[in-house]
């Protein structure tokens, strides 16, 4: 008996340090590579994940039986990780190496990969374990122990994490007073201004911004009505910010998620850079992103209830739904998704099913009424584009005539010039705007452009997927830096934050009176600094880790398997939204950190109520 665990040992020992040494091996190839290349500190992320797949070799992960899932099952999620980030690498460099090699990079860190998941897995069991979730314990009694309880301080909590947040925004909010003017804010300034109000953007949020603007107008006092108006916006969006962060951190309290986790998540809020300058750049994600964080909560806390929530409940779910559906246009689609999947989720309590089912009717015939109301009440025009739907297919064919022009039939260049008028589509790999930019929205040219396409996907499928992966790396790519944007002159960093340079003097007629003071420069220049997207922290692997939108789309897939794992189905219902809304995003023009923000808080907030609750030993 001994002489066949001493044997096992060994084998485990010998190939655990194969796999070290291979990976090791891997690694070092690919930085001389990079080196040569001057793209190294793309490379923030990777020593992180390295390190940590050696620590889980080390200990002995590779050969962890007690995890959940099958040993193919987590095989094929590690490799298909791995995959991604060496295809990740083998395109975002060009000339480092070749597609077999991209396959060996593959083959050689699968291992620390299966080995960190397994670790991952094993951690996320115990701690379940020893917080009641397994270890003979009945759904029905966990579940009924991590309801929330009434918390008498609830209140002062509130108002306490409410302060600190608000006062941490104030202080982008001095740095770049009146306010961060996102290139996005133009064409609703011209919409307010001159052109008239569309539904191209949420009307909520336009009505919100011109409401400002005249208040601003209106208090003739000031010297500078425009930048008091934006001054005023500004203030209204980080008191809605920090309002919605104080709310989560209540209900994480009151859900027992770990004291440290709960103040961790306050001091996050209130002074990482990201949350303060997002809660002061006039934009329509910021609002959205902090409602969606609420209403994955709410989600949360409904699919834990096994009984009617109650009136109160419903209606704070009632007036977020509907803001989350006012205030930003695609949002309906992910949320139709979710109410599809909570139907199905509560489909064995009939009766709690047939009164959501209801419940959600009511929610969406209120959003179509209020934002039918507001588009009439202003004589706002429809203004979305039909071309806004097609930047995965204007993508992949702009990539097909980029790489294989001259392989296109005459009847091909005919249907692409009666598409595009102005000539062929550009290709950026990045951002799908310049691709689509021409295409006309009546019927006959739609018609021409899916024929094209369809035909075109038949000779060059590949080139097809490839377009789609390059739109979207900055999902699933750890160590990929196209979501800085750098395809807009005016607009690269981490979180755009600055408008057309080229455009100063159409700003000036649109806010005449807006002029960002610069009396703060030591403060400004700290903001550029992390902004910016080629700065030094990238350097830093931890605070690239969570500067990266891919890193959440991760997060909330390993809490997805954590759920599945666990045998808590129920708790997969609150990932649906944002799930979703990634599936949007997928199918969007691009990949930016403020489009990918509302994704970044839900996983945050989940992977604090899943595995704070673990942590705390309460759950």
């Amino acid at each position: 008996m001994n002489m066949k665990k001493e044997r096992r040992m060994v084998r485990e020992t010998a190939v655990t340090g194969c796999c070290a040494l291979a990976s090791l091996l891997c690694a070092g190839r690919i930085f001389l590579l990079l080196r040569g290349t001057g793209g190294v500190y793309t490379m923030g992320v990777f020593p992180l994940a390295l390190l940590f797949g050696l620590y889980c070799l080390w200990k002995k992960a590779l050969f962890l039986d007690e995890v959940f899932f099958s040993v193919p099952v987590r095989i094929l999620l590690a490799a298909f990780f791995t995959a991604l980030q060496a295809l990740g690498l083998f395109w975002s460099h060009a000339g480092i190496g070749s597609a077999p090699e991209a396959v060996v990079w593959t083959i050689c860190l699968t291992p620390p990969a299966f080995a960190g998941l397994n670790m991952l897995f094993f951690w996320t069991r115990r701690a379940a374990a020893e917080g009641g979730t397994e270890d003979g314990r009945t759904a029905d009694e966990t579940e009924r122990m991590i309801m929330p309880q009434s918390g008498r301080n609830a209140g002062k909590r509130f108002l306490g994490a409410f302060a600190l947040i608000f006062a941490g925004f104030c202080i982008p909010f001095a740095t770049y007073y009146p306010a961060i003017m996102a290139y996005d804010v133009i064409p609703q300034l011209d919409q307010i201004r001159s052109s008239g109000l569309t539904t191209h953007h949420p009307l909520i949020h336009t009505l919100l911004l011109k409401g400002c603007l005249a208040v601003g107008e209106g208090l003739s006092f000031l010297p500078n009505a425009d930048r008091a108006g934006l001054a005023l916006y500004a203030l209204i969006q980080m008191a809605v910010a920090a309002g919605c962060f104080s709310w989560v951190y209540v209900f994480l309290r009151r859900r027992q998620v770990s004291l440290w986790f709960c103040y961790a998540f306050v001091l996050c809020a209130a002074f990482f850079p990201t949350h303060g300058m997002l809660a002061v750049s006039i934009t329509k994600d910021t609002i959205f992103a902090a409602l969606t964080m609420v209403f994955t909560a709410l989600v949360y806390e409904l699919a834990v209830s096994r009984e009617y929530p109650g009136r109160r409940f419903f209606a704070g779910y009632l007036l977020v739904t509907l803001l989350l559906l006012l205030f930003r246009n695609n949002s309906v689609y992910a949320w139709i998704v979710y109410a599809a999947a909570a139907a199905f989720a509560l489909r064995k309590n009939p009766s709690f099913c047939k009164k959501l089912c209801v419940f959600h009717g009511t929610v969406f015939l209120l959003y179509l009424f209020v934002n039918g109301l507001m588009v009439h009440a202003v004589f706002a025009t429809s203004d979305t584009y039909a071309r806004e739907t097609l930047s995965v297919p204007a993508q992949q064919i702009a990539r097909v005539v980029q790489y294989h022009g001259e392989e296109l039939t005459e009847q091909d260049r005919e249907a692409l010039t009666a598409v595009w008028k102005e000539g062929l589509p550009e290709y950026v790999p990045a951002i799908a705007d310049r691709s689509k930019r021409d295409i006309a929205g009546d019927k006959e040219t739609l018609r021409q452009f899916m024929k094209e396409w369809a035909s075109l996907g038949l000779r060059y499928p590949g080139e097809y997927m490839k377009a789609f992966l390059l739109k979207n790396k900055g999902i699933w790519d750890l160590t990929d830096t196209t979501y800085l944007n750098e395809v807009y002159s005016y607009a690269k960093g981490y979180l755009q934050i600055t408008y057309p340079s080229d455009q100063q003097a159409y700003m000036e007629a649109l806010a005449p009176g807006y002029e960002r003071h610069q009396k703060l420069q030591i403060l400004q220049s700290l903001y550029r600094y992390f902004a910016a997207g080629d700065e030094l922290w990238r350097y830093c692997p931890p605070l690239a880790l969570v500067m990266q939108p891919a890193f959440y789309a991760f997060l909330l897939l390993f809490y997805m398997l954590c759920c599945i794992g666990l045998k808590r189905p129920a708790l997969l219902l609150p990932a649906v939204f944002p799930l979703a809304l990634l599936g949007t995003l997928l199918l969007g023009p691009c990949v930016l950190t403020r489009y990918m923000y509302p994704v970044m808080l839900s996983a945050a907030v989940l992977a604090l109520l899943l595995f704070g609750q673990c942590h705390s030993g309460r759950s």
